[in-house]
């Protein structure tokens, strides 16, 4: 089958070659008024699809007819046209256009061509080859720190992380937080931007705020990325990239190394102690093992181990491989593409396959536009148990609690070392790392299929309608292994008092679909020598369906067989469906006046399954305005200061349904209820009010572009506002009402910010071009209300350190565990010198960025290039349960400031006695080990860090080999780049474990870092470009 469709593609591009016959190549090179060649020209066929871009050296060559006219245009100059005659060679001299900045074509909503000095709002778009300087697979990795109000967190790391995709801070106190992705005029579904391959991406263009909604709906209240995909533009031309990249830890965690394995309370030398609760190193030898069966004991010397817990992490290599074959015409194109991924990760055994395939088409008939694409994605990953051992718990957090004088890299052989222990590591709590890497791991399989089809009309040329429909189709299959073992000690485990556990399994099977379709009336008509009406009419359809089934068995009875049915006892499992339609109607009207002053209104109604009849309909417009200063006055453009100038503004209202069945109530399986194992369902706790209706969002924005020394510096600056109220959230009700709590419509979250996007041609000579771009964006946001009487509303976390929404303050908070204080701040102390900790919890700050500022540069030097990107976030603080987990066992550098000796509490104060506090001087703690850390770790405010920090994102540098000699040889262009990302960190100096990035998940549980995360890596890679 495969074999077959290798052969129907190469056929169809055999023959639309063949259709080229009668055209010859066109030469030639692009330069500026004062001779400096000009690279990244696009050289576009009038009339048609196809064309291509210029070098560096300004050149450029492409496949034409004769008679055909060539179009020249780049931002910031005149576009040209030339006809092709008999020569072969056109050359061309751009001159510079003061008023172009405006009239760029950007991809707008629902794929509509929009040129920017139309709009009323605020767009950014993010080209391809921005998008794939570092090579990065995953393409929202890609984007950070390239747009303002665009912030992507990393959540956490791996062979496959995910992200957290946001723009303009959050809306939604409970509910989706998330930007809408759009591929190809396909809602897509939420984590794509992991999923897509950025070599496929044409351009990126970054809606930021809600003005989208009336054309796609509630989701794109939280703004929207329009991701377009490259498509066939010129004669036969196949690409091959090549890529080989290497990861590594980039750091760990900092751990004292004066005091090694002790048990409690009394920090007696126990050398099988995960814990380093014993006295100093003194490199005396030490038992390393119980007494096996046969009497012996392994001893080595008590000191410890420089660098022993990163040596466990491998070196990670990524191989990667990718295809595109393309072709078009004036009435055609095609493109085909194929990306391989295979990917070790830093954890031994951990791996990762992605496999991406995509098929464009496009084809004119007449007045007929056909566009269809195909995508499939594919992953297989193979990893570690999330939840290993014993104590069900991360590998990473395995790894740090091996004891500081254990050489763990010598537990690795274990089936056949004698002294390497076959079941558990050398202490009695957790296992051997790498016993638990062979057996017990979680894999999965993820596909995806997508299939979108448009069909336009054009009834003139000025009116036209559309139809577009999509469909994607995904599966996911899980599977967790867990071998059975026996402890290999003669004493059985003290922590769960057994030396026995059992193999266990468990199965997943998810399935998901969503349907989407448009169908779009098109207007976009001059009226008299003045006026320009353009306006979209529409109607919406989307369905979304999802069923997921799990089941789990323990006490598997044969060995390495991972099935449930070969169980001993009963089956766990549970099963989750899910149906969703919502439909829509739309229309969004553009009025210009005299090509400089554009009025806008939109307005959409939609009807949703996930709403009672009563409310199932609702409606929100929105309106805006755009004037071009520079073309109403052109007095102010001068050649060497105002280029161009451009003030807009606009608002917009747009609603947001709840998840589909959370207006019902439900009934779920307890527990013991009623009896025994009899089944029985119990109501749930709570209750939905019955007059549920969607949440609101108000947003307002003024934004003014502008273009300086002929548009050689361009910038944006935008205010905006949201308000989001009738906001769904739980409120406390009596018990006597059969339930706890009732969910309904109150609360309102307010966000306000600014956002600055700066561009600039620093330098400009013949052989050399420094453009440098800088992004700016300041947030704050307010809890104007909950709901009546109520000051706070959880979202999420841990019971000592979770976060919240509190009436009047910036959200997210973290609320933590603290310390009683005196009115001076200071910590108070009891009659033993201990810290006194409170009953009540405190907020501890905003967990979310003041602001962020990106920063991207681009230096060209002949055939080289070196591109920069990095970001600054700061202004929020982060909860890291690492630093607690390490406190608590005694591996904390922290720990040992006092050399375990009793000590006097830092800013502490004792009660005098009449009401008032003492400075305490004297008061020593009652213990400097185990039993004051143990207490100490458990009041969380100790671990509430700065987040801040700065990041070298990506550093590429590559090379474009000369033409002239590689078409000689059948290439047309071949690049080589070396590249690094996440190269560097820069952090406060109390953050000594972690990356503040990441993060609890991606939901909206913000500014909570866990110890069930890789350690951050940086990447180093090689990539080989070859066309033909």
């Amino acid at each position: 089958m495969r074999l077959k469709l290798t052969w129907m593609v190469m056929l169809f591009f055999t023959a639309l070659q063949l259709s080229f016959a009668q055209e010859k190549t066109v030469k030639g090179t692009v330069k500026d008024a004062s001779g400096v060649e000009l690279p990244g020209v696009a050289v576009q066929i009038k009339g048609e699809q196809r064309g291509t871009e210029t070098d560096f050296d300004g050149n450029y060559s492409l496949q034409v007819a004769p008679g055909k006219i060539l179009v020249f245009s780049y931002l910031g100059m005149k576009n040209v046209e030339k006809t092709v005659g008999n020569s072969n060679t056109i050359n061309v001299v751009m001159e510079e256009d003061t008023h172009q900045l405006g009239e760029v074509v950007v991809t707008g909503a629902m794929g509509l061509q929009r040129k920017p000095k139309e709009l009323s709002y605020s767009v950014s778009s993010v080209k391809s080859k921005d998008l794939t300087a570092a090579n990065s697979a995953n393409t929202a990795t890609a984007m950070i720190g390239k747009v303002s109000g665009l912030q992507i967190n990393v959540v956490n790391n791996g062979v496959s992380p995910s992200t957290r995709v946001v723009l303009r801070g959050n809306r939604s106190l409970l509910n989706n937080n998330q930007a809408l992705i759009v591929v190809d005029g396909f809602p897509a579904q939420r984590g794509v931007l992991d999923r897509i391959n950025p070599e496929d991406i044409e351009e990126t263009t970054v809606l930021k705020g809600a003005n989208a909604s009336a054309l796609y709906g509630s989701e794109a209240a939280n703004g929207v990325l329009i991701i377009t995909t490259k498509k066939g533009r010129s004669k036969l031309n196949v690409t091959l990239n090549s890529t080989l990249e290497m990861e590594e830890v980039s750091y760990m965690p900092q751990f004292q190394d004066q005091f090694g394995s002790g048990g409690f309370p009394d920090g007696t030398k126990v050398g099988l102690e995960n814990v380093a609760w014993g006295p100093r190193f003194d490199g005396e030898l030490i038992d390393a093992s119980e007494k096996y069966k046969n009497g012996d004991v392994w001893m080595i010397p008590y000191s410890p181990i420089k660098d022993n817990h990163r040596s466990f992490f491998s070196k990670g290599l990524t191989f990667r491989n990718g295809v595109t074959i393309s072709a078009g015409d004036d009435k055609s194109d095609l493109l085909f593409s194929v990306d391989f991924i295979k990917k070790n990760g830093v954890v031994p055994k951990d791996e990762y396959g992605r496999n991406n395939v995509r098929l464009n088409a496009g084809r004119k008939l007449g007045k007929f536009e056909f566009k269809g694409n195909f995508s499939f994605y594919n992953s297989n990953t193979n990893i570690v148990s999330s939840v290993a051992g014993k104590q069900g718990r991360p590998i990473y957090w395995n790894v740090i609690n091996t004891p500081l004088h254990i050489p763990i890299k010598q537990m690795k052989n274990w089936k056949d070392g004698y002294y390497t222990r076959k079941e558990v590591s050398f202490y009695r709590f957790y296992e051997n790392p790498y016993y638990l890497i062979d057996n017990e791991r979680d894999e999965s399989k993820y596909n995806e299929f997508t299939f979108i089809g448009d069909v336009k009309y054009n009834f003139t040329n000025w009116l036209s309608a559309t139809y577009r429909a999509g469909y994607t189709f995904d599966n996911y299959v899980f599977k967790r292994k867990k071998a059975a073992y026996t402890m290999a000690f003669i004493v059985p485990d003290a922590y769960h008092n057994a030396d026995t556990y059992e193999a266990s399994t468990s199965d997943q099977i998810s399935i998901s679909n969503r349907f989407n379709s448009d169908f779009i009336l098109s207007l976009d008509k001059n009226i008299g020598e003045f006026f320009n009406l353009q306006a979209n009419l529409g109607h919406n359809v989307r369905m979304d369906n999802s069923n997921s089934i799990s089941v789990s068995g323990d006490n598997l009875i044969v060995p390495d067989f991972y099935n449930v049915s070969t169980r001993a006892g009963e089956l766990g499992g549970g099963q989750s469906t899910g149906n969703y339609r919502k439909i829509g109607v739309f229309a969004d009207v553009t009025l210009g006046i005299k090509k400089w002053l554009f009025l806008n209104a939109s307005a959409r109604n939609d009807w949703s399954s996930s709403l009672s009849a009563d409310n199932r309909s609702y409606f929100y417009p929105g309106g805006g305005v755009s004037v071009v200063l520079s073309d109403a006055i052109p007095q102010l453009v001068t050649d060497n200061g105002l280029s161009y100038l451009k003030l807009s503004g606009n608002i917009t209202q747009s609603g947001n349904d709840p998840s589909p069945y959370v207006n019902q109530g439900v009934f779920a399986a307890a527990s013991g209820f009623p009896y025994g194992s009899i089944a029985g369902l119990t109501q749930s706790s709570r209750e939905v009010s019955t007059d549920l209706r969607p949440e609101f969002t108000l947003a307002k924005e003024a934004g003014l572009e502008f273009g300086l020394f002929k548009n050689r510096v361009t910038g944006n600056i935008t205010l905006y506002q949201t308000n989001t109220y009738d906001q769904i959230i739980p409120v406390n009700i009596s018990y006597a009402s059969g339930a706890s709590s009732i969910l309904t419509n109150l609360g309102e979250l307010e966000n306000k910010g600014i956002e600055v996007d700066l561009n600039a041609t620093l330098l400009k000579a013949t052989d050399f071009k420094w453009d440098v771009g800088v992004n700016y964006s300041g947030y704050t946001s307010k809890v104007l209300e909950l709901s009546p009487g109520v000051e706070e509303l959880s979202i999420g976390g841990y019971a000592d350190a979770s976060i919240v929404a509190k009436k009047g303050a910036a959200y997210p908070q973290i609320k933590v565990s603290a310390y009683e204080r005196d009115d001076m701040g200071r910590v108070i102390v009891d009659d033993t010198g201990d810290p006194v900790k409170s009953s009540e919890m405190k907020y501890a700050g905003k967990t979310t960025p003041d602001y962020v500022v990106g920063l991207n540069s681009s230096i060209a030097y002949k055939n080289f290039k070196l591109y920069v990107t990095a970001d600054y976030r700061a202004g929020s603080v982060f909860y890291n349960n690492l630093a607690a987990g390490m406190e608590f066992t005694g591996l904390s550098p922290h720990s040992v400031t006092a050399g375990r000796k009793p000590f006097v509490f830092p800013n502490s104060s004792y009660s005098d006695g009449k009401g008032g506090y003492i400075a305490n001087t004297d008061r020593l703690t009652s213990n400097g080990g185990n039993a004051f850390w143990d207490k100490y770790s458990d009041v969380k405010e100790n671990y509430v860090y700065d987040g801040s920090f700065i990041k070298i994102r990506e550093i590429s540098l590559s090379y474009d080999f000369n033409t002239d000699v590689l078409k000689k040889i059948g290439i047309n262009n071949l690049s080589m780049a070396v590249y690094a990302r996440n190269p560097f960190m820069f952090r406060p100096k109390d953050n000594v474990l972690t990356d503040p990035e990441f993060n609890y998940s991606t939901g909206n549980i913000i500014g909570i870092g866990t110890d069930g995360q890789t350690p951050p890596t940086r990447l180093y890679g090689f990539k080989l470009t070859a066309n033909f």
